[in-house]
Formats: structure tokens, sequence, C-alpha cells
């Protein structure tokens, strides 16, 4: 009985330690540009309203997500979907000074020409849409260890921007 009990103590203490992230999206995403008129996008009829937060595909972007993580997380990676196919980019790691829990509005950069899909803006209110990107994070652990990826619920238009 007491090898089983110091077993259980011992699998506690090992998941304990594995970390994980939560993106938090109660209060969005956002991006240094914004959409200054509302547009329409000729593929779906979407419209992406005035003040829309995007990516602009021909300049490098910050961006802000705001996520959590567990004790034993000792680092955060960053990603970007593709909306329509899924595909997946890395975009940076940001390393935590202590592996005890908390919360922080990461910002991070998502360069030129390397969003995993994009759309086109012209100088009216009709852009043709090609896709839309979803940002995520990925927990590490102490061991090195990547968790699932957590994907936010929103997503970033990406544009040419003038």
């Amino acid at each position: 009985m007491k090898k089983m009990l110091l077993g259980a103590v011992g699998l506690s203490a090992v998941l304990a330690s594995c970390g994980s992230v939560t993106v938090d999206d109660s209060l969005g995403i956002r991006s240094q540009y914004q959409l200054s008129t509302d547009v329409t996008d000729v593929n779906t009829g979407r419209v992406l309203k005035q003040g829309t937060y995007v990516i602009c595909d021909n300049k490098n972007t910050n961006v802000e997500l705001n996520v959590s993580w567990t004790a034993g997380t000792s680092a955060i990676n960053l990603l970007a979907y593709g909306e329509y196919y899924g595909e997946g980019k890395y975009l940076a790691n940001y390393k935590l000074n202590s592996a005890a829990p908390g919360s922080a509005a990461l910002t991070f950069t998502v360069g030129a020409f390397t969003a995993p899909q994009s759309i086109i803006v012209n100088p009216v209110t009709t852009v043709n849409v090609k896709g839309y990107t979803r940002l995520a994070a990925q927990a590490v652990d102490l061991q090195g260890n990547t968790g699932s990826v957590q994907q936010s619920s929103y997503v970033l238009p990406v544009v040419d921007c003038l």
C-alpha cells in the first residue's frame, strides 16, 4: 500500500512539472495595423469592419497574444496557422524567468511575406481574400518537451499595406 501511495505521489509530481499553456481570447488579438475603413471580401462577401486588426503581408507586423501558463512551463512557442488549410509556422520562443504559473500579453513579430495565408487590400472598399491567420501558443516544460498547441479562436486577415 505504501509503495502504491509513493508511486501516486511521484506521478503527481511528474505531471505537475509538465507545464501547459492556455490562450486567453477574452481581450482578442491585437496588431500594430488596423483597417481604416470597412472592406468586403469579394470571394465570400464577408465584411471586415473598420478597426479590424490585420497582419501586413508586405511588412513586419507586431502582434500580441494573451496567454496563461501552469507551473512547470519554462518557455512558450508562438505559432501561426492558416485558417483554411491549417498549415503552421513557428514564429518565436519566449523563455520564462520562472517555472511558476503566470500570464502575460506576449508581443512578437510576423515577418514580411511569412504569414501562412494572405489577402490583398486595394485602395477601394473591396478586397480579394486568399485566407486568414490564426495565432497559437505551445508550452515547453523544464525538460524541453512540448505540449499541445492551443489556438486562438480569433483570425487575423493578412493584407498588403500601403
